[in-house]
Formats: structure tokens, C-alpha cells, sequence
């Protein structure tokens, strides 16, 4: 990777940041375009993109991202003037474009040099384009950069008018030299030095540098501003030798340097905006949100001393004053903690972002036609919590463009329209962000499901026949189940729902499926906003104190033992509101001696729900509702079976948080 010799770090890691911005945004609106109706702001947007993309990569002496970016630039103009029709073979080019640039540009991130076929990609735009891209390529696939087409910084274009109005003239000049000319480099220098001499080289291409180390090639363009005529100037230039082609005319600045030299001419409000905003190493929020776990320990702490103090020694008027203080103490780290959360919030859409171009590829592959209508991108969600919600949320994109809509042909002999509606949309609800993914397809057959998960021995037979319409429906996230007849490249090989499930389960969260055969499938997620927190009931059994995540839980019981029942041998369970519900014993599950572990006694119940599965848990007591702060303890004591972490209580006792997901399989796969 060669770049100018006069680019520093700063340089780079400012390109990055804006180049990662304007490519997002290529990926968004490229897809965007084969759909929409009114093309032309769209396509004014992308153009800019790419306008942008090909002229601060030139400035870094970036060549073969400039390369590529040129080519897309002359396609999406012919697109803007209506010289060329959006279509398949045209978007797919300037995807393939894209894609190219991407690991460009994460080349030049990991300074690395990627391995991409440019020359290919340059031909499918040529291709797509009718030779419209290719007229504006020399011999090696380069493009012959005409001084039109040469891009003005902000300060640039500000030197331009200030010469202009003090009454330069300025020009373009596009220079091509003899074809394989050994002298390349010594032709641009003294290309160089005449407009040198004559005027004041606003830009070049090759620039100064890049004739320095011969980086050129056979030809050669510049904005030059001078204060003598046009064939004053084809005079000074006609004198260096191996010059086969000679273009002068005036060089009118772009309507995107204007905008560049608006927006510089206010340098210091923009100034004062980026004043308002700070780019923070996300280790060191982590690490603030760490200690604000600990305040929030220490404020419960503080709250029970001080409650404490107050039913001993009421009239006291220390005490008073310590209530009072403990009180705004609260108040703060409450407030703390909620302005930390809110600034550790990322807005959905950094995960939705890269989703269309994803589904309309994969229907591309598999000959489906699939609308995606996306919805709720400024949701706010917890960055901890996207992390992992990306790759099941693909998986399920990709199902439901594979299994769920059905092909043009099936669509129609069903009395639908040719293209399928696939929605992805995210809300919030009751504190938690509900993420949906619903599909117009042929639904999933219940049936079908309950017979493949017998076929594959997944269930006895004789417990499938009675299984609900819910029942059967949840046998999809049995791990090895798939009904696909076939495995393709999209999905179909036996494993995802399970994974699916596992991975939302994991932050408390569950998936929700819902269905109607010939009419769509609906997948619900949802999710808690943050992994740092979470509202917990607190029970004890035996002498330990459990935390149970208030997501789960449904509601609490009392149950006498005319309440329970066993079936199947000693499997224990009772009804709820005409519902027979599985009861887990927390005593024997997690090796304690409590007063509930006795098969058939009585005991308080925790009934916790994940999806369409619930059981109850077997408790000795509640104790109350409380925040707490979530602790990762895997690293210390390995796997441990029906815990999910770990919080401190006020009182410095180590309270662990129950694994509602796992017990539930516990109790579902082995009752007892």
C-alpha cells in the first residue's frame, strides 16, 4: 500500500473515521436504490458518497481505493443524468464495488495490504454501465483523472476565489503523454514547474509527491490559477517534450467544494459542535460503569445502616442528618447510574445497518423476491446487549428468506403478490426493547415439526401426541431440529434456533414464536435495555440467599400439599388457573438442605416463565425486590449449573443469581 509521503497518522484516522460513515451509508442507500420510486435525492446521496470517497483517498495518494471510487462516481453521474436505468446488473456492480472498498478501506485500518481484484470489478461496472465507466479508464484500468474531476479541499477552493477576485483566471489542464514513455516522471516535473512559473497549482494528479517517487502513469491534470491567458498557457506547457494531447479550459469549482467551503467559512461554530461531543475508549466506560456498580452496592448498604439507626435512635438529631444525607447520596448514584447507562445506549440501527444488503443477496441467491421494511432504528439499547443480538438476528433473516417466503411462482398459486414482506422493527416496552422479525411467508406446520422431532428421536412418540399447538411449535429450538428437505448455503443444516434461543437466553432475555400456515411467522426478542443491572426478587433456600430476574417471573404462590402432585413416578407438579405446571425443587437442584426439599410438602413457589415454557420453583422464602448489580463469576469457580452470576448485598453478602433458563430446561428435560 503506497500513500503520500506527506500523510501522517492524524491524517489516516481522520479519513477512517469519515470513510467508515460514507461507506455505511453507500451500503444503506445502494440497497435502497433498486426499490425506490423517486431516485433522484437518493441518488444525488450516494453520488456524494462516492464523490466524497474518491477525493479525500486521492488526497491520502490512496490509488486504488480512488480507482474504484472513480469508476462508481462516472456510473452513479450517468445514473443522475438518465444516460443509464437502475437495475439488477447495475446495483450488483456497484455492491461489488462497494464490498471492494470496504476491505480497502479495513486494509488501510490494520495497515495491511488487502488482496482484491480491482481490475474485476472495474470490468462489472463497465459491463453494467455499457462501456459508460470504461471510457474513463487507460490501459492498465486506472482512470484517466481529467482535471474535472479533480476534488478541491475547503481551503482550496478559498484560495480559488481569493485569486479569482483579484482577477486570475483559473483552468483545467488534462495533459496525455507518449504511451510507455521511459520519461513519465520526468515530464510531470517539468509539466510542474512550467504551470509553476505561470500560475499557482491549486491540485495535481500525480501530486508533487507522487512525481517525486515516479509514482505516475501517462497522464497528467491539474486546477492551476494564473493571471495570463489560455494560449499564454498552451504556450508555456507545448515547450515539454512527449506530450500527445494537450486540454485547456476554465475549471469551475463543484457544487460539493462549494458546500465544503460553506461549512469551512464557519469554522468556529463547527468548532464549538465538535466541542459538544467526545469520542471515549469503551474500556473506560466499562470501568466507570464498574464503579458505579460499587456505589450502588455501598448506597443499598448505606440506606439499611441508615434505617437501622433511625428505628434505634429516632430523636437523635445526628441520625436525622445522616437520614437526610443518605437520602441525596441515593438520589445522586441513582442519577449517576441512569446518566451512565444512558451514555453507554446505542441506537439499534448500528446493528440493523448491514441487514438489508444481507437479505437482498441471499434472495438474490435463492430467486425469491423479499421486501424488508425496517422500522425503529433509533431505538436505544445497551452496547453490552447488541453484541449479541447480531448473529441471531441474522439467522433468522436468513430463515426466513429461505423456509419462510415461498418462491414468485408458489406466491402467486397461493393468491399472493410475487414479492415477499419481511419486517424487522424494534421498540421499547415496559423497560425492556421488544425486536421482531415477521415474514408473509407459508408459516411453519406444527405438525410437521411434532413428526420430524419423532423421526430424529428427539421425543418419545407418545409424549408428542400430547403436545399442544405451543408445545410443538417450540420443538424448532431443540437443538438438531430443521425441517429443511435440503441444506443449501442460507441455512437448513440442522442448528440455528437452538443456538438462537441459547444466545438471547443468555441476557435474560427469551424469543417468542408465533405462526400461521399460509399467512406469515412472527419472532419476538425480548430484551432487558442493559446486562449491568437487573431487578431481582430475592428468596432464600436453606441458609442461602438466591436471586431470581424479575423477567422471568410470573407471579409467586403458596402451595399446601393437597396443591401438588407427582406424575410419571415422582415428578412433582400442580395447577395454576386449570394449567399444570412442573414444580423444580431448589433445595435438591442446587445442593442445599432447606425446608422445601421434601417431595410432596408444602412450599412457596416462584413461577417463572421463558417463552411458552414455565415451571415453579420451590423456595423456603421470599424476601423483597431489589436492584442489584450483576458480577460474572464463571472465571472463578468454571460452570456452574443453574447460576448465572453473582451481586454483593448492602451488607457485603455474596448472593447468587438463579439461571432461569437453565433450570427450566433442567425441569423440563429431567423432572423430578
Amino acid at each position: 500500500m503506497n500513500l503520500s509521503t506527506d500523510i501522517t497518522a492524524e491524517d489516516i484516522d481522520v479519513f477512517l473515521q469519515e470513510s467508515e460513515e460514507q461507506l455505511r451509508l453507500l451500503d444503506e442507500d445502494i440497497v435502497r436504490l433498486e426499490k425506490e420510486q423517486d431516485a433522484a435525492p437518493l441518488l444525488q446521496e450516494i453520488f456524494r458518497a462516492a464523490h466524497t470517497l474518491k477525493g479525500s483517498s486521492g488526497m491520502l495518494g490512496y490509488d486504488e481505493m480512488t480507482r474504484v471510487a472513480h469508476a462508481m462516481e462516472n456510473m452513479l453521474d450517468s445514473l443522475r443524468k438518465g444516460t443509464l436505468a437502475v437495475n439488477t446488473d447495475v446495483v450488483d456492480a456497484l455492491l461489488a464495488s462497494l464490498d471492494v472498498l470496504v476491505e480497502l478501506n479495513n486494509g488501510l485500518a490494520n495497515s495491511e495490504t488487502p488482496d482484491v481484484d480491482i481490475a474485476s470489478v472495474l470490468t462489472k461496472l463497465d459491463e453494467a454501465s455499457d462501456g459508460s465507466v470504461a471510457s474513463g479508464l487507460d490501459k492498465t484500468g486506472a482512470p484517466i483523472l481529467r482535471s474535472a474531476d479533480l476534488v478541491l479541499r475547503p481551503e482550496d477552493a478559498t484560495v480559488v476565489n481569493r485569486l479569482a477576485a483579484e482577477g486570475n483566471q483559473t483552468y483545467g489542464v488534462d495533459v496525455t503523454l507518449e504511451d510507455g514513455t521511459v520519461w513519465a516522471a520526468v515530464r510531470c516535473f517539468q509539466l510542474m514547474t512550467a504551470l509553476e512559473d505561470v500560475g499557482r497549482v491549486i491540485v495535481s494528479r500525480p501530486t508533487a509527491d507522487d512525481i517525486e517517487q515516479e509514482k505516475v502513469e501517462s497522464s497528467f491534470s491539474a486546477v492551476i490559477s494564473s493571471p495570463i491567458s489560455e494560449d499564454e498557457l498552451r504556450t508555456a506547457i507545448e515547450i515539454v517534450e512527449d506530450v500527445t494531447a494537450l486540454e485547456i479550459g476554465p475549471y469551475e469549482v463543484k457544487e460539493e467544494d462549494v458546500a465544503a467551503q460553506a461549512n469551512g467559512s464557519n469554522g468556529q461554530a463547527r468548532a464549538n459542535d465538535r466541542s459538544q461531543t467526545l469520542r471515549i475508549d469503551v474500556e473506560r466506560l466499562d470501568h466507570l460503569m464498574n464503579l458505579i456498580g460499587e456505589l450502588v452496592i455501598d448506597r443499598t448498604r448505606m440506606t439499611q445502616i441508615t434505617k437501622t439507626l433511625d428505628s434505634r435512635y429516632h430523636e437523635d438529631d445526628m441520625v436525622q442528618a445522616l437520614s437526610k444525607t443518605s437520602s441525596h447520596i441515593t438520589k445522586v448514584v441513582d442519577e449517576l447510574q441512569e446518566g451512565t447507562l444512558t451514555v453507554r445506549m446505542l441506537p439499534v440501527g448500528t446493528v440493523f445497518g448491514g441487514l438489508p444488503r444481507m437479505v437482498r443477496d441471499l434472495a438474490v441467491s435463492v430467486k425469491k423476491n423479499v421486501d424488508l421494511v425496517v422500522t425503529g432504528q433509533d431505538t436505544e439499547i445497551d452496547r453490552t446487549v447488541i453484541e449479541r443480538i447480531r448473529d441471531p438476528l441474522v439467522h433468522l433473516l436468513r430463515n426466513s428468506v429461505d423456509h419462510g417466503i415461498e418462491t414468485p411462482e408458489e406466491r402467486l398459486a397461493a393468491g399472493k403478490s410475487e414479492t415477499g414482506t419481511l419486517k424487522l422493527s424494534a421498540a421499547h416496552a415496559e423497560g425492556y426493547i421488544v425486536i421482531s422479525v415477521e415474514d408473509d411467508g407459508k408459516g411453519i406446520d406444527c405438525n410437521k415439526i411434532k413428526d420430524t422431532a419423532v423421526n430424529k428421536g428427539l421425543i418419545p412418540t407418545e409424549a408428542a401426541e400430547r403436545l399442544t399447538e405451543s408445545e410443538m411449535l417450540d420443538l424448532i429450538f431443540l437443538p438438531g431440529m430443521s425441517t429443511a428437505k435440503k441444506t443449501t448455503e442460507v441455512s437448513g443444516r440442522g442448528v440455528g434456533m437452538d443456538i438462537v434461543r441459547a444466545n438471547i437466553e443468555a441476557i435474560n432475555g427469551f424469543v417468542k414464536l408465533d405462526t400461521k400456515l399460509g399467512e406469515g411467522t412472527k419472532f419476538t426478542l425480548r430484551l432487558p435495555l442493559t446486562l449491568a443491572t437487573v431487578q431481582a426478587l430475592l428468596i432464600t433456600v436453606g441458609e442461602g440467599l438466591y436471586a431470581v430476574p424479575v423477567v422471568h417471573v410470573l407471579e409467586a404462590v403458596s402451595l399446601s400439599e393437597d396443591d401438588i402432585g407427582t406424575i410419571e413416578g415422582d415428578a412433582e407438579v400442580f395447577r395454576l388457573r386449570g394449567q399444570v405446571v412442573p414444580l423444580l425443587r431448589l433445595g435438591p437442584t442446587l445442593g442445599m438442605k432447606s425446608a422445601s426439599s421434601e417431595i410432596g410438602s408444602s412450599a412457596f413457589v416462584v413461577v417463572v416463565r421463558l417463552g411458552e415454557r414455565m415451571i415453579g420453583l420451590g423456595v423456603d422464602s421470599l424476601t423483597e425486590l431489589q436492584e442489584i448489580v450483576v458480577k460474572s463469576i464463571g472465571k472463578y469457580t468454571g460452570e456452574a449449573k443453574g447460576v448465572a452470576g453473582a451481586s454483593i448485598l448492602g451488607d457485603g453478602r455474596v448472593m447468587l443469581i438463579l439461571d432461569v433458563p437453565t433450570l427450566i430446561s433442567m425441569a423440563v428435560a429431567n423432572p423430578r
